[in-house]
């Protein structure tokens, strides 16, 4: 069953991936909270704070420029955090330790936990 809040987190989740996958910092800067964490679990990515979060966002656009988080497939929200499974796929033109080779397009089966407070991402952590 959906509740008003949990479709809220869902919106607020799916607004903040339309920001990440057209790179809109402008927007990025507005949903996410300047202490923010970010974990891709089995990736070795990490940073915490937003311009850490907005720089990478830039990086991996430079080196992944056909990157995206695709469509939700599945999703659950309790407390003030959301589970989507999803897919992000892109294209490495450069090698990128622990995703692909230069040229190689790359797809990961993903889920993310993204959690909210006063209507900001404080923590999206990712595994696949």
């Amino acid at each position: 069953m959906t509740t008003p809040q949990s479709q809220e987190l869902l919106d607020l989740s799916l607004a903040v991936v339309d920001a990440w996958n057209r790179v809109d910092l402008d927007a990025l800067r507005e949903l996410v909270d300047e202490n923010i964490t970010v974990v891709h679990q089995n990736r070795g990515v990490a940073a915490t704070g937003r311009d850490l979060m907005l720089e990478t966002v830039e990086q991996m656009k430079a080196v992944f420029p056909d990157r995206s988080i695709g469509e939700t497939t599945r999703w659950a929200a309790t407390g003030n955090s959301v589970m989507r499974e999803t897919t992000w796929q892109g294209t490495a033109t450069v090698d990128v330790p622990g995703f692909g080779q230069a040229g190689e397009f790359c797809k990961l089966n993903v889920l993310s936990i993204m959690s909210f407070q006063n209507g900001r991402l404080t923590e999206w952590c990712d595994y696949g």
